[in-house]
C-alpha cells in the first residue's frame, strides 16, 4: 500500500483555556493502487451545528478557521486573493478575494499580455467570491485593483471549447465561510466533536470515508481507501530515453491494470491523442538543441492516470561558421554590439527562437567572456541573441546573493523556467535593446505582468546542472525578461501600461 501525500492543512485560530493557539490538521489517503485523490473534505461541527464547509482540493487551498466567534479578517484593509479553485480548470474557476474598496477593476490578460477582459465591479467591501471562464484553453491573468492596490493571479483553462471570456460575481462572505441561513463564523470550541469526510472517484463513482473526533492539537487524520480495488492506473515509468538532434524516442513501461496510453503537448486529457498498447513514443523531424515536452496517460475502463511528463531537448548543434566568426571578431576584452529592436535586420535575430548550447563546444567560453564584458556597468542581465547569437545564453546579476553593494554575476546555459508563481505582480521594465530613441519612436515603455517566483533548471559554464527557485521577487524577474529573450519575446510584448516610465 502507497499513502498519498499531504493535501492541505486546515488552520484554527483561537481560544483554548483562555489563550489563543493554533492547530494544524491535515489529511491523507491510503489506496492500493497511486491515482486516487482527495477530492475534498467536509468538515462538520455535530455538536453545535454550525457551518459546514467543504475544500477542494484540486489546487491545495488552505482555509484560516476561527475557533469561536474570532474575527480573522475583520479590520483588513488590504487587497488579498485568497485562493481560486479548481486550477488547471475545465470550463470556470472559482476565485476569492478581500476588497478593501467598494468597487474593483478585475482585468484579464493571456500570457503573452493581450487583454481579453475588463470589468469594473461594484460588490462592496470585505470577501468576494467570483466565477471567471476564460472562454479559450491556455494560461491567463487575473488581476484585481482598488483604489491604491493591485493583485493579480496566474490561472490555467483546459477548455475544449471557445466561448466569450466571462467573470460573474457571486456575492460576499464572511471569512470565506457562509453559513446556510445566516452570515457567522465557522465555531469550534474545545471539545466539541467535529465530523471529517474524505471523498474520492474511483470509475466515475463518489467514494467517502468518516472520522469523528474532537482535536486539541495539530495532527494528520488518515482515511482508508485501500477496500477500492477497481481504480484507474498508474501513471506510466519512462524506462529509456534515445536522443538525436532531430528525434526523441521514449520508451515506457507498461501495466497489466492498463488497456491503453494517450499523450498530448499539453496537460489536456480531453484533447490526448491514443496510441493504443504502444510502449513507445517516437517524435522525428524535430529542431535541434530544442526542449520539448509532452505528456502522457495510460487508462483503463476507470479512468485515465495521472500524467507523466516528457521533458526532453534534442541535442545541441556546434557553433556554425557564421557564429564563430561573430564570436572570434574581437578579443574576450573586446565589447559585442547590442543589438536593438528598432533596426529592422536586427529585429529578424531578437524576434527568432534560440536553441541551445553543446556545452563542448571550443568557442563557448570565449562567447560567456565578451557577453560578460558587454554587459557590466549597462544593466541587469543580458541573453544571446542581444548580441546576434540565437542560442540559450543568458548573464543575469543575481540581487538575491552578495551584499547589497556587490551583486554577483552568474552565467546560465540552456536555461529555462520549469514553473511560475501563481501570483504576478506589475513590474517596471526595460531592455538593453530597446534604447531611448526606441522608447520615444514607439512609446515601448511601462509595466508588464511577471511571476512573484519561478523554478528554474541549468547548466553551469563547467557543466554543473542546477535546479532551483527564484524566490526574490527582483531576481525572478530578470531571469523572466531574460529568458524571454531566447524566445523572441520583448519585455512590451507583455506590457499592460504604455506610457513614459
Amino acid at each position: 500500500m502507497k499513502k498519498a501525500s499531504l493535501f492541505l492543512g486546515l488552520i484554527f485560530f483561537g481560544f483554548f483555556a483562555n489563550s489563543q493557539n493554533s492547530i494544524y490538521l491535515d489529511f491523507e489517503i491510503l489506496q492500493s493502487g497511486t491515482q486516487l485523490v482527495l477530492d475534498s473534505v467536509l468538515v462538520e461541527n455535530l455538536t453545535n451545528n454550525s457551518d459546514t464547509t467543504i475544500y477542494n482540493f484540486q489546487s491545495g487551498l488552505s482555509f484560516e478557521m476561527p475557533i469561536g466567534v474570532f474575527p480573522v479578517f475583520a479590520e483588513n484593509n488590504e487587497l488579498i486573493i485568497k485562493q481560486n479553485y479548481p486550477n488547471p480548470f475545465a470550463n470556470e474557476t472559482i476565485i476569492e478575494i478581500n476588497s478593501p474598496d467598494e468597487s474593483v477593476d478585475v482585468a484579464v490578460y493571456d500570457i503573452s499580455g493581450k487583454l481579453v477582459l475588463s470589468e469594473r465591479l461594484k460588490v462592496g467591501k470585505g470577501k468576494q467570491i467570483f466565477y471567471f471562464n476564460p472562454g479559450a484553453a491556455g494560461k491567463f491573468i487575473v488581476a484585481f485593483k482598488s483604489e491604491k492596490q493591485e493583485k493579480a493571479i496566474a490561472v490555467t483553462s483546459s477548455a475544449t471549447e471557445q466561448t466569450k471570456a466571462s467573470i460573474r460575481w457571486q456575492g460576499s462572505t464572511v471569512n470565506f465561510m457562509k453559513k446556510k441561513e445566516q452570515n457567522v463564523f465557522f465555531i469550534y470550541n474545545e471539545g466539541d466533536v467535529l465530523k471529517f469526510t474524505g471523498f474520492v472517484t474511483a470509475c466515475e463513482q463518489v467514494q467517502s470515508i468518516s472520522i469523528i473526533d474532537s482535536p486539541t492539537v495539530s495532527q494528520t487524520y488518515t482515511f482508508d481507501f485501500t477496500y477500492i480495488q477497481d481504480i484507474q492506473p498508474n501513471a506510466p515509468i519512462i524506462e529509456n530515453v534515445t536522443i538525436t538532434e532531430t528525434s526523441i524516442l521514449w520508451e515506457f513501461n507498461s501495466d497489466e491494470n492498463v488497456i491503453g496510453y494517450k499523450y498530448n503537448s499539453e496537460p489536456n486529457y480531453n484533447t490526448a491523442i491514443d496510441i493504443g498498447e504502444a510502449t513507445i513514443l517516437s517524435k522525428e523531424e524535430l529542431l535541434p538543441g530544442t526542449y520539448y515536452d509532452f505528456w502522457l496517460w495510460a487508462y483503463n475502463d476507470c479512468g485515465a492516470s495521472m500524467p507523466t511528463k516528457l521533458s526532453n531537448a534534442t541535442k545541441a548543434l556546434l557553433f556554425s561558421d557564421d557564429e564563430n566568426a561573430l564570436i572570434l571578431s574581437g578579443a574576450t576584452t573586446e565589447k559585442m554590439n547590442i543589438l536593438s529592436i528598432c533596426d529592422a535586420n536586427d529585429t529578424l535575430i531578437l524576434r527568432n527562437i534560440s536553441t541551445n548550447v553543446d556545452l563542448t563546444d571550443e568557442n563557448l567560453a570565449h562567447l560567456i567572456e565578451r557577453m560578460r564584458i558587454t554587459v557590466l556597468n549597462k544593466g541587469v542581465g543580458i541573453a544571446a541573441p542581444q548580441v546576434g547569437l540565437n542560442r540559450n545564453i543568458v548573464w543575469i546579476q543575481r540581487y538575491d546573493k552578495g551584499s547589497y553593494i556587490n551583486r554577483p554575476w552568474e552565467c546560465y546555459i540552456n536555461p529555462r523556467i520549469t514553473a511560475y508563481s501563481t501570483e504576478y505582480f506589475l513590474r517596471n521594465d526595460g531592455c538593453l535593446s530597446v534604447g531611448e530613441e526606441c522608447v520615444s519612436e514607439y512609446g515601448i515603455a511601462g509595466n508588464s505582468w511577471r511571476a512573484n517566483w519561478v523554478d528554474v533548471e541549468y547548466y553551469l559554464p563547467d557543466g554543473t546542472f542546477v535546479q532551483e527557485r527564484i524566490t526574490h521577487a527582483y531576481t525572478a524577474h530578470i531571469f523572466q525578461h531574460e529568458l524571454d529573450h531566447l524566445n523572441g519575446i520583448m519585455f512590451f510584448d507583455r506590457q499592460t501600461e504604455l506610457g513614459t516610465k
